[in-house]
């Protein structure tokens, strides 16, 4: 069966080393007076990135995103020294939480992140050394995410300070953070898909490409706003949405995430005959969804149930 945790992925101009990569970023994006040394910190996951994902500008980039029943996961992530000449005799950086950034991003996103507490991550390297003559450094930094409360938006502003050294305004901090949201959480996944246009003996009766008892994460885009793969064919994203009042669920609304909808089913040549229809149980805890799609050949019926462990 297909992977079926998805991550976010950012394609990128391939640049010939991961040096060259921040370089072409630091100038073209940072905006900062680079006749002056400063420290810039960067979470870059894969060589093909340039986005670095530290700032308000990649805010997105920083989402811990790890599943929900990892005991522990690790955070690669680098400190920069950067300007016009690397540095002349050995310099520690200190990293540690900003506590007075937390709120950096209330404007764009609404969101009060809550400070994530202690017992949900470790900065496993609070001191790094850049070497004389060199501009990186190297850190890391554990989190428990099986400990995560996913109903809570949790931050973690990491940022560098280092005597005699300024710190980049763009990119000196890391946001490290997790978006809560009620539906948030493990679940297990069924899959039924029936070669019809209707389904009148479900749930018996199924075809091949059905599957049951799967682990799946439902992925938090904002408090009301939810990730969370179908079974069917290359399994895009549902996008499912709600209203929140005061802790009461309503107006639950499902499609196929319509930025990946061209790509999925309709460059293969699958049309929707009928949109996703979302049916919630009162706790909240099952979630079905059903909808129908041509292939140019037959019809295809799919449910997806997803119950809450």
């Amino acid at each position: 069966m297909k992977k079926l945790i998805k991550g976010f992925m950012i394609s990128a101009l391939v640049c010939f080393s991961l040096a060259s990569c921040l370089k072409a970023v630091n100038t073209n994006v940072n905006g900062e007076n680079l006749t002056a040394n400063f420290l810039q910190l960067e979470y870059v996951q894969d060589s093909f990135q340039t986005n670095i994902n530290s700032g308000l500008q990649y805010f997105s980039g920083s989402t811990l995103l790890f599943p929900p029943t990892d005991a522990v996961d690790t955070i690669n992530f680098q400190v920069t020294y950067n300007g016009p000449t690397p540095t002349a005799s050995d310099l520690t950086v200190t990293l540690a939480a900003d506590w007075a950034a937390i709120n950096d991003n209330f404007s764009n996103d609404g969101i009060t992140y809550e400070k994530m507490p202690d017992s949900l991550y470790k900065i496993i390297t609070t001191t790094v050394t850049i070497k004389a003559g060199k501009r990186d450094g190297y850190a890391q930094m554990v989190v428990y995410p099986s400990k995560i409360d996913p109903t809570k938006s949790y931050m973690a502003p990491i940022a560098p300070s280092a005597t005699g050294t300024g710190v980049s305004k763009n990119f000196g901090h890391i946001y490290f953070h997790t978006i809560g949201n009620p539906m948030a959480g493990s679940y297990t996944w069924d899959f039924y898909r029936y070669n019809a246009l209707t389904n009148p003996t479900f749930p018996t009766g199924y075809n091949g490409g059905s599957f049951f008892g799967a682990n799946i994460s439902f992925l938090p885009i904002n408090p009301t706003n939810i990730h969370v793969p179908t079974g069917y064919y290359v399994q895009p994203n549902y996008l499912i949405t709600f209203t929140n009042t005061g802790g009461v669920l309503t107006n639950f609304k499902a499609q196929i995430d319509p930025g990946e909808l061209p790509g999925a089913f309709t460059a293969n040549g699958i049309s929707m005959i009928q949109q996703p229809v979302i049916t919630v149980s009162p706790d909240y805890k099952k979630v079905t969804i059903n909808y129908v799609v041509f292939n140019g050949a037959a019809y295809r019926n799919c449910t997806d149930i997803y119950t809450k462990k």
